[in-house]
């Protein structure tokens, strides 16, 4: 019975000699910021436990980074070509809120539910959103290389998609 009151007070971890660099870390959610090589990234499975990997998977969160600004900016131009298309099935009015407001002179595209282009920027806000809070995810892990690579994607991926933008003002943003 003593045997059992003495059970793994160490919650498992093996503190000994073990191949695992990443043994003696505690692998539950850090909140603060840190700079570890072992992190586990948004999966159970997609964990680093050395520099190469850590570096490896700061490249991959990079380019998610770089591919979600051209993410915004494609669904943007996709909105733009529809407020400039003679298509049927896309209803644009021109000054709905009236001639002195301030959104006087802009399109305004008002897709019927079932077209095409109303199910495609549908399917592409899920994409969106989605990939949107697996990047806010990554950034809760709080590994400073993570955090940095994620960050300079973004800025990265304006600087090239950004330019081609109608608006500064990201209207696709969750928050503003």
């Amino acid at each position: 019975m003593d045997h059992m009151m003495h059970h793994d007070h160490d919650h498992g971890h093996d503190h000994g000699n073990s191949d695992d660099p990443c043994a003696g870390h505690d692998h539950s959610h850090a909140m603060v910021f840190h700079s570890c090589v072992c992190t586990e990234i948004l999966f159970q499975g997609w964990k680093t436990t050395n520099a190469l990997e850590l570096f490896g998977s700061a490249v991959a969160i990079f380019l998610a980074g770089v591919l979600y600004e051209g993410l915004k900016y494609y669904r943007e131009a996709l909105h733009t070509r529809a407020s400039s298309a003679s298509d049927s099935r896309v209803n644009i009015t021109k000054s709905e809120c009236g001639t002195n407001s301030p959104c006087a002179g802009t399109a305004v595209v008002k897709y019927s539910m079932l077209s095409g282009g109303h199910i495609i920027q549908t399917c592409l806000h899920f994409i969106q959103s989605t990939a949107s809070y697996m990047l806010m995810l990554i950034f809760m892990t709080y590994n400073v290389w993570l955090c940095l690579a994620l960050v300079l994607g973004l800025a990265v991926g304006y600087f090239f998609f950004g330019w081609k933008k109608n608006t500064v003002v990201d209207m696709t943003e969750h928050c503003q």
